[in-house]
């Protein structure tokens, strides 16, 4: 690790543990994957008077806003999780602090703990060599979101800072409210992500959408990046819901969406267990009494692949346009030329295969 940066770590850690004489940074390490912040992984070794403890923790960091796709913050995503985990029963991992002075790291960054557990998720499905655990971990992911969707938002929410997170007009006081506006976001940004014609289809989904609205249910705390990536498990249990960074008020719709279609891209079963309760979504129907239909679903599939959609091609269009240099930002066309073909599909455009 450059020595400059350790030395920061050093100093952030050193104040989220008063008392401590001397902190030392060992096996630090980037963890691989997601595009939307910088992640590593290291110990803290922590000295105080009577000894030493030894700390598993991750830094999140936030990459320059030149290559940032969401602009959220790094100080609201850990007021949230300490709420949840303080106030609920949703399994997270503790965030011990963050430094919001881009002076001392490079950028806004949040130190959390470690959690145990496997991420390897797909190890639970597909012959997998814990397929034993599958009904129960997906019995216990699916308490946990109905846990969290069911919690007053006041609750976790207590300063409304979620109830626009990304600061783009969103209106979070009813649930007419709350689409009326998100439409609006997604109709005011396609003047300028339009790079192609194709893209056209995203501009008749954002019309789709605001057409054929379904009917409303009770706003909640949504998790807003809910797929089989972002849980750890154990024995049996969630052992911790992770990434909270697209956390907002909106549609307990938008969660159970967003898995069901990334369940179906990355080759897992998650939507298929616990397979004594008919699934996820007949488990979740059980607990909450919503009767969420596969219509409904597939609504929200589209809603939340706009709602991607927006930053996504946002910074597509600052590459294109010369306005950085960003190599990811050119790689993210690899997953949004795709999308287009499936939004067609969920548009149920002729000729387009199921």
């Amino acid at each position: 690790m450059d020595g400059g940066i350790e030395q920061a770590v050093k100093k952030v850690v050193a104040g989220l543990f008063p008392g401590s004489s001397n902190v030392e940074i060992v096996d630090f390490g980037p963890i691989p994957g997601g595009f939307s912040r910088e992640t590593f992984r290291f110990d803290a070794i922590v000295h105080a008077a009577g000894g030493q403890q030894r700390h598993e923790l991750i830094l999140r960091k936030d990459p320059p806003e030149s290559v940032a796709i969401l602009q959220t913050s790094r100080a609201v995503e850990h007021d949230l999780i300490e709420a949840v985990r303080l106030q609920t029963g949703v399994p997270v991992t503790q965030s011990l602090g963050f430094e919001m002075d881009r002076s001392i790291l490079g950028e806004a960054a949040m130190i959390l703990r470690r959690a145990p557990g496997n991420s390897l998720t797909t190890d639970l499905f597909n012959d997998g060599p814990d397929t034993d655990q599958a009904d129960d971990v997906a019995r216990h992911l699916c308490e946990s979101l109905v846990e969290l969707h069911q919690t007053d938002i006041a609750t976790l929410n207590p300063h409304g800072d979620l109830d626009d997170p990304r600061g783009v007009g969103i209106d979070a006081s009813s649930w007419d409210s709350y689409m009326e506006s998100t439409f609006e976001y997604y109709l005011d940004s396609y003047p300028s992500t339009n790079r192609d014609p194709m893209l056209c289809i995203l501009l008749d989904a954002y019309l789709t959408l605001r057409r054929n609205k379904p009917r409303p249910l009770p706003l909640s705390l949504i998790h807003g990046d809910f797929n089989p990536a972002n849980f750890l498990y154990e024995n049996g249990k969630v052992t911790a819901l992770i990434d909270w960074e697209n956390s907002r008020v909106g549609d307990p719709r938008e969660d159970i969406g967003w898995m069901l279609m990334m369940d179906d891209l990355s080759n897992t079963k998650v939507m298929h267990h616990p397979a004594d309760e008919g699934g996820f979504l007949a488990y979740y129907n059980k607990l909450t009494g919503f009767e969420i239909t596969e219509q409904e679903i597939g609504y929200f599939i589209l809603f939340g692949t706009a709602n991607i959609a927006v930053p996504i091609n946002t910074a597509i269009k600052r590459r294109t346009d010369g306005d950085n240099h960003e190599l990811l930002h050119l790689y993210l066309v690899q997953s949004s030329t795709p999308a287009l073909p499936g939004m067609a599909q969920l548009l149920q455009y002729p000729g387009v295969p199921a």
